[in-house]
C-alpha cells in the first residue's frame, strides 16, 4: 500500500493541475481540428476565390480595364494571384499550420515592381467550443471573423481588387 504522504502528494497534484491538464487536452483537440479541417477550409476558399476572379473577369470582358488575371496553385498549400494591369497584382496566398497568409503588392496602372510596397494579411484559424472552425484577422482589433471559406475569399478578393 502507498504511503500516506504519497497519497497526499498525488491528491495535491490532481487538484492543482487538473485545470491545466484539461486546457492542454482541449488545445490538443482544437489543434487536431485545425490540422484536418484547416486544409479543407483552405482548398474550399481557393475554389471560391477562383470563382470570384472568373466572375470579375467575365464582368470586365471587352472593357479597356480588362486584363488577364490568374489564380495558379503552385503547391497544395500555396496559390499565386497575378494581374498585369488596371490594377496590377502580385499576390501569394499560403496556408501553414494555424494561419493563412496573404502577401501582396498592387498598383493602379501597369505592372510595377512586386518587391516594393508589399503588404501582408494574416488570418488565424479559430475553433469554437462546438468544434466549428472559422478564421479571423490575426492583427486587427477587433478581429473580423470569417465563418465560411466563401467569406474569406470575398475579403481577399476585395483586398486585392478594390481601389
Amino acid at each position: 500500500m502507498a504511503k500516506e504522504w504519497i497519497e497526499q502528494l498525488a491528491q495535491e497534484i490532481k487538484q492543482k493541475n487538473h485545470g491545466a491538464a484539461e486546457d492542454y487536452g482541449r488545445s490538443q483537440h482544437y489543434a487536431g481540428i485545425v490540422e484536418t479541417q484547416g486544409k479543407e477550409f483552405f482548398v474550399a476558399m481557393v475554389l471560391s476565390l477562383q470563382e470570384n476572379v472568373d466572375a470579375l473577369r467575365s464582368q470586365l470582358q471587352g472593357d479597356l480595364t480588362s486584363s488577364e488575371t490568374r489564380v495558379q496553385t503552385s503547391k497544395a498549400d500555396e496559390v499565386k494571384i497575378t494581374r498585369a494591369r488596371f490594377p496590377w497584382i502580385d499576390a501569394r496566398l499560403s496556408h501553414h499550420d494555424e494561419t493563412i497568409t496573404l502577401d501582396y503588392a498592387k498598383g493602379p496602372g501597369l505592372e510595377g515592381d512586386p518587391k516594393l510596397d508589399r503588404k501582408t494579411f494574416s488570418f488565424a484559424f479559430q475553433v469554437a467550443p462546438d468544434d466549428t472552425l472559422s478564421v479571423q484577422d490575426a492583427f486587427v482589433d477587433p478581429p473580423q471573423q470569417y465563418k465560411t471559406p466563401e467569406e474569406l475569399a470575398r475579403r481577399i478578393t476585395e483586398v486585392l481588387f478594390a481601389a
